[in-house]
């Protein structure tokens, strides 16, 4: 087998893991997006970076674990570098997945558009409360022991 051959699956498997490299970023910010940052100033999104990663349980060593996140992290580095110049406020970032959650404003919205490092971005927004498991729901009526006020006489 020649030298592609034996290349072919690692290329392929490459090519599966890496997001979309001819997306255009044109459709990366959704319209809505742009009108909530235009009529409120800013707009909290979640921003999905262009890093090939795995589940850390599919990594086969601690030395590629450390890797992958030494990879987003660079990303994230990399893009709050290109957004000097704009309004945001870093909301969140995470150690081992390739996001960013930000609070960008319409001129930071048109930095991460023209980023090569962003592939997606989504508006960052609770959709319904969760309870923490178990854990009960609190009751309003009554104030926790820890919680009661203090009666002066």
């Amino acid at each position: 087998m020649g030298q592609i051959g034996r290349l072919a699956p690692c290329v392929c498997v490459a090519l599966m893991l890496t997001p979309n490299l001819c997306h255009s970023n044109e459709t990366i910010v959704p319209d809505a997006l742009r009108q909530k940052a235009s009529a409120e100033g800013t707009v909290r999104v979640i921003v999905q970076l262009r890093v090939s990663a795995l589940p850390e349980g599919e990594l086969s060593s601690a030395e590629a674990v450390a890797s992958q996140r030494r990879a987003i992290a660079s990303a994230q580095s990399a893009v709050l570098t290109e957004l000097a110049g704009t309004s945001y406020r870093v909301i969140r970032t995470f150690e081992t997945i390739p996001f960013l959650a930000l609070d960008v404003s319409p001129g930071a919205l048109q930095a991460l558009e023209r980023s090569a490092l962003v592939v997606g971005m989504e508006e960052d927004r609770l959709d319904s409360p969760q309870r923490t498991p178990n854990r009960p729901a609190e009751n309003n009526d009554r104030a926790p022991a820890h919680k009661k006020p203090c009666l002066q006489r």
